[in-house]
């Protein structure tokens, strides 16, 4: 995937190994030829080079077996240096990688001990503006994590150095002191965020992978760079009259080639490489409210909908319409996660809905009815996000509105809840490769100052006098389910 285009040539934070994707040399495809006059000149040299044999044959023999043995290692190594180049691997000398640290826990032992808070992050709220959280996302590399704040735009928060170090000492107690999370990348968005998602091959060694899609209320979807927090490029839906349309949902295809924009009408497939307005358009006959898509197969997506339905589109058959639709919520579709379950040789697929207890699994072999049902308490019409544990998909977790966690063993058919917060948990994921879980918390909160029938300017002296305090839990916390 070639990023290049929308480098952004700012200072980074660290110090970070940069290169362009589209330099690469393969000395295969270099053209070996030789002319007519390269020949001729080979002959007329020819008995000069003869007559030199004896002198160069004495000299190669002064070349001992480990002169050319050091030669030969030399190469070998710079030809590796630009293999892991190319594989986004190599590192700037000096600096020590957090992903050389390693932590090996199977799933299976994951949630067998009380949960460990590692760090946590609050945000204030007023009468005025309330800064609820809206779910994480952690990085494809794991070292940091993205979340948006309503009224505070978006956060990039960096993974703290002191949880590696605990990582590669194995010393993880519930003794130890909160890491402070702080905030490295802000990006102040105005409006609602409605959706977010990371470039799927996101390294940090690598700069030009550095950046995540978002869209919001009255904006098109925007790239935005994740190291400097600055907009790379936008990709803009138009509707029927040519107005810029807000993308209701979006993601990246599995290979990061294509960017899918879900809008109330169409699924929208920009190019990644052509920001603009370029685009297919795929007609829906109802909006598209998230996006879930399979490994195999980047052809076929998934969609939720306001009105409780998940669709399934053929993006190579327009004309067909939806292939498949599921009911069996009472609410709109808020999430979609598919997963590849240790005891099943199929997809099978994870559907939640706002002010809908239920979420369902689908087998996509046989999808007449659920498989099974796993109840939470979701009381509004937020989104409330649900996540499967990365390795072998064993742990799905989600939140609710009374603050708990609720875990799920799928292998054994367990279920525990845990709270874990003061408000409602909105927000779960799993970090990709250490035993740490992200737990977001908060929602709007409609402010009762019982002077309705007043004059406005009544209203505000009493607000003022009464000093009302808006008290609610807005954080982003991080927990170590691991032994």
């Amino acid at each position: 995937m070639d990023l290049s285009f929308i480098e952004n040539t700012s200072t980074p934070r660290d110090s970070t190994y940069s290169f362009s994707l589209d330099k690469n040399v393969s000395f295969c495809s270099m053209e070996m030829s030789t002319t007519v006059a390269d020949e001729q000149s080979a002959t007329n040299n020819e008995s000069t080079t003869k007559d030199d044999s004896c002198e160069l044959s004495a000299n190669c023999a002064a070349i001992s077996l480990e002169e050319s043995a050091t030669i030969e290692a030399m190469e070998a190594e710079e030809s590796l240096g630009q293999i892991e180049m190319l594989n986004g691997t190599e590192q700037t000398s000096g600096v020590e990688a957090p992903t050389e640290v390693q932590y090996q826990v199977e799933e299976e032992e994951f949630f067998q001990n009380a949960l460990t808070e590692l760090g946590r992050r609050l945000w204030k709220s007023s009468a005025e503006k309330q800064h609820y959280t809206k779910g994480c996302l952690w990085s494809p590399d794991g070292l940091c994590i993205l979340l948006p704040v309503h009224l505070d735009g978006m956060h990039v928060i960096e993974l703290p150095s002191d949880v590696y170090t605990d990582c590669a000492k194995q010393q993880v107690t519930p003794t130890r002191t909160l890491s402070k999370l702080e905030t490295a990348v802000h990006v102040k968005e105005g409006g609602t965020v409605y959706d977010y998602v990371w470039y799927p091959f996101m390294n940090s060694q690598s700069p030009v992978t550095c950046c995540w899609l978002a869209t919001r209320q009255h904006e098109p979807i925007h790239m935005w760079d994740a190291f400097t927090g600055e907009l790379r490029c936008t990709y803009r839906g138009y509707d029927s009259v040519d107005e810029v349309e807000s993308a209701i949902a979006v993601t990246f295809s599995n290979d990061g080639e294509q960017v899918f924009g879900g809008y109330k009408k169409s699924i929208k497939v920009f190019d990644t490489n052509v920001p603009g307005r370029d685009s297919s358009s795929f007609p829906v006959k109802q909006a598209v409210s998230c996006f879930a898509l399979t490994t195999n197969n980047d052809s076929t997506v998934t969609t939720g909908s306001w009105m409780g339905y998940i669709n399934h589109y053929d993006l190579r058959a327009p004309k067909l319409g939806s292939l498949f639709t599921l009911g069996g919520h009472t609410g709109g579709i808020t999430w979609l996660r598919y997963a590849a379950l240790a005891d099943s040789d199929s997809w099978s697929l994870f559907s939640g809905a706002r002010k809908d207890n239920k979420i369902l699994e689908w087998d996509m072999r046989n999808y007449l009815k659920p498989v099974r049902e796993f109840t939470r308490n979701i009381g509004t019409n937020q989104r409330i996000y649900f996540d499967l544990s990365p390795q072998e998909q064993r742990w799905l977790v989600s939140g609710d509105t009374t603050g708990k966690l609720r875990i799920w063993d799928l292998q054994n058919n367990v279920e525990e809840a845990q709270p874990l917060h003061g408000d409602c948990c909105n927000g779960v994921n799993f970090h990709p490769s250490l035993p740490i879980l992200a737990t977001t918390s908060g929602q709007h909160h409609f402010v009762n100052s019982s002077h309705n029938e007043e004059s406005p300017e009544s209203k505000k002296s009493a607000m003022q006098d009464e000093d009302i305090i808006i008290d609610y839990e807005n954080a982003l916390m991080l927990w170590w389910i691991g032994p």
